[in-house]
This record gives C-alpha cells, structure tokens and sequence, in this order.
C-alpha cells in the first residue's frame, strides 16, 4: 500500500485564508524541473506556475513545518533534517505535473537524494463542477503497482509521503488550484 501521513488541520482558517490571499496576489514564474531553482522549464514533465510570496509567507509555512517535523518523524520512524524552501504553487486549467519521485532514488543523483519525506498543502478545494475560487481535476494522485490513490487534497490539510513514491498531479479541468510543496531532507551527516 502507499504509505501517507495526513494532518487534516495543518493551517487553522485565518492563517489558510492568509497564505491563499497572498499566493492569489502574488506574481510568479513558469516553475522548473530537474534541481529546483537551477532547473530547467520543461512543459512536457510539468506546466504550473511558481509564485513568489512575500518572505514573512514563506517564514510562517516553513516553521509551521518544523513545528509539525516531530510527528512526521515519528509516522515514517526516520529522522529528518531542514525542510527546502517550500514551493507556493499556482496550477491553471490545464497545468499538470506527470508521474515522478522526488528524491531519495538511485534513478538521480543530485541534491534530491537527500530528500526522504515529500509534503503538500492544500490550499483550496476541488469541485467537480466550476464554482469560485475552487478548482476541478488537478488530483494528486499516487502509484503503486496497479493502484493509483488520489490524496484527500481538503483545503488547509498536508500530506505527507515518502519522498520516493510515484506521484502525478493530473490536468486541472477548471478553476485554479493552489498548494506548496516542500521536502524533508536527511539530517546532517546521514
């Protein structure tokens, strides 16, 4: 089975609404692949929009991050180091990510091999009929074997999954979807 670790409350409403607002206001950038920010546009592997929120944004996420680090810690039973700078998201009709692993493979050897635990916010819902300020397809979807799991994706809630797992964001159909992701790296020395 895939192994996922769920925090159905990880932005309490009034810090959700806060981060939305800004990733709705905020001006972004067609987001990379292969290495973060030195990496390359590739639109055939992933067509979303890396949006730069201001740094107290990226501030409040990445500490509510390391404040929750002991519980994931203790779900996946891994020490973990730093979180990377999370990723504010915006995915449009018809942005997508297909289906890839973060990190933690022999299949790369880059700076992602340091990754063990992948995490996504879900900022948003999703509807299957267009309605404001939801959004329609955009499922994260994971793999496994035969199986292929959608995330419960509920506006404020994280998932968390071993940095490993096949995952793929499908099309968005309508509206606009908002998340961050970020990656739990090994600690120090390991």
């Amino acid at each position: 089975m895939i192994d996922l670790y769920e925090i159905d409350a990880f932005f309490d409403a009034d810090t959700l609404a806060h981060v939305l607002g800004e990733m709705e206001r905020a001006a972004g950038a067609p987001a990379t692949v292969l290495g973060g920010d030195g990496g390359l546009v590739h639109t055939a592997v992933r067509r979303t929009t890396k949006v730069a929120v201001p740094p107290e944004v990226r501030e409040l996420v990445r500490r509510r991050l390391m404040e929750r680090k002991p519980e994931i810690e203790a779900y996946f039973g891994a020490p973990l180091g730093e979180c990377e700078s999370p990723q504010f998201l915006r995915y449009e009709e018809g942005d997508y990510f297909v289906p890839h692993q973060d990190g933690n493979t022999p299949m790369v050897w880059d700076e992602s091999r340091f990754r063990r635990i992948s995490a996504v916010m879900f900022l948003n819902p999703r509807t299957n009929a267009p309605a404001d300020g939801a959004y329609g397809g955009g499922e994260l979807v994971f793999h496994a074997a035969n199986l292929r799991v959608p995330a419960g994706a509920r506006p404020g809630s994280l998932v968390a999954f071993r940095a490993e797992t096949t995952h793929e964001v499908t099309p968005v159909t309508h509206g606009v979807r908002y998340t961050i992701a970020t990656w739990f790296r090994a600690p120090e020395g390991v």
